[in-house]
C-alpha cells in the first residue's frame, strides 16, 4: 500500500485522498510510516490547490531551484474585471448577482489555470493572475 501509494504521490495522482485515512500497520514502525504518508499525501493535495501541478511537479523532481536560489525573470500579470460591475451590483438582486459573478469567475479561472497561469488573488470582482 505504501509503495503504491508513493507511487500516485511522484505522480500527483492526489484523488480521494482526504477522505481516506492510512490503513495502519501491526508494526509500530510501519504504522507510524502509513500515518506519515497520510499526512504528505493531505499536505500536497492542499499545496497543488494553490500552486500549479506543472511546477510542483519540477519541485518534486528537482528541476526548480529551491531555497535561496533567485532568478530575474519577465512575467505577465493579468488585472481583469467586469467592466460596469458596481452599476450592475446597484440594478440586480443578490441571487441572480451571486451567479452571474460565480460564473464569470470560474470561467475566467478555467481559461488562466488552462494557459499555465497562477491565479494570486481575487479583489471583489477583479481577478489577479501571473506567468512566467
Amino acid at each position: 500500500w505504501i509503495a503504491a501509494g508513493m507511487d500516485r504521490l511522484a505522480v500527483l495522482q492526489l484523488e480521494g485522498v482526504a477522505e481516506s485515512g492510512p490503513k495502519l500497520s501491526r508494526i509500530a514502525e510501519v504504522s507510524r510510516l502509513e500515518t506519515s504518508f497520510h499526512s504528505l499525501e493531505r499536505g500536497m493535495s492542499a499545496f497543488v490547490k494553490y500552486v500549479p501541478r506543472d511546477v510542483v511537479r519540477q519541485m518534486l523532481v528537482g528541476e526548480l531551484g529551491l531555497g535561496s536560489h533567485m532568478e530575474r525573470r519577465v512575467v505577465t500579470i493579468l488585472f481583469i474585471d467586469i467592466a460596469g460591475f458596481s452599476s450592475l451590483s446597484e440594478e440586480l438582486n443578490p441571487d441572480p448577482l451571486i451567479s452571474l459573478t460565480t460564473e464569470y469567475m470560474q470561467a475566467m479561472c478555467d481559461v488562466i489555470v488552462s494557459h499555465n497561469g497562477t491565479l494570486d488573488k481575487f479583489i471583489g470582482d477583479c481577478i489577479m493572475a501571473l506567468w512566467n
